[in-house]
């Protein structure tokens, strides 16, 4: 996707998640909407290209953020590395895949994010934190794969039509 589509895109939806994603909370737990387009991307994109979404949309999220500068940036390059790297034949026709590796994503997003708050100082009460609010989230974002995993593979279809599914 050319860069003049996907920084709008992207942006777009960092907004969607600190502006409205909150408004619209299942048990105040929200959708961790630039994780699930950056880890569904790795999914059925391009090698690479996940680490690029993540880059982009973890620098929007930074500037919305209270937490240090480049967290969300660094965490979600990283996911989208290992994520669009560690892809296969079998992951692209899996149904299961998609929200399994979304839950094994959060939680490895959730807790990269914690070890940097940690070596900056920061008190984190780990066995509270990911029990309370990374296994929950990581479920959601599980359940909501399916609302984007196939608009994902629509749209890398029309991009990219020799690519193999």
């Amino acid at each position: 996707m050319t860069l003049w589509l996907l920084v709008p895109f992207l942006a777009l939806a960092a907004i969607v998640q600190t502006a409205w994603l909150p408004l619209l909370s299942v048990f105040g737990y929200k959708v961790d909407l630039a994780l699930v387009l950056v880890v569904l991307w790795g999914l059925v994109g391009p090698i690479g290209q996940a680490a690029q979404w993540g880059f982009i949309v973890g620098i929007f999220l930074d500037l919305t953020s209270g937490l240090p500068f480049g967290l969300h940036t660094l965490a979600l390059t990283v996911i989208g590395f290992l994520v669009g790297w560690s892809q296969t034949t079998f992951f692209r026709g899996n149904i299961i895949t998609p929200p399994a590796t979304l839950m094994a994503a959060t939680l490895s997003y959730d807790v990269l994010i914690l070890a940097f708050l940690s070596l900056f100082g920061w008190r984190i009460v780990w066995q509270d934190y990911l029990l309370r609010v990374t296994l929950p989230t990581a479920i959601l974002n599980a359940v909501v794969a399916p609302l984007a995993y196939f608009p994902l593979q629509w749209l890398q279809r029309r991009l990219y039509p020799r690519m193999e599914l």
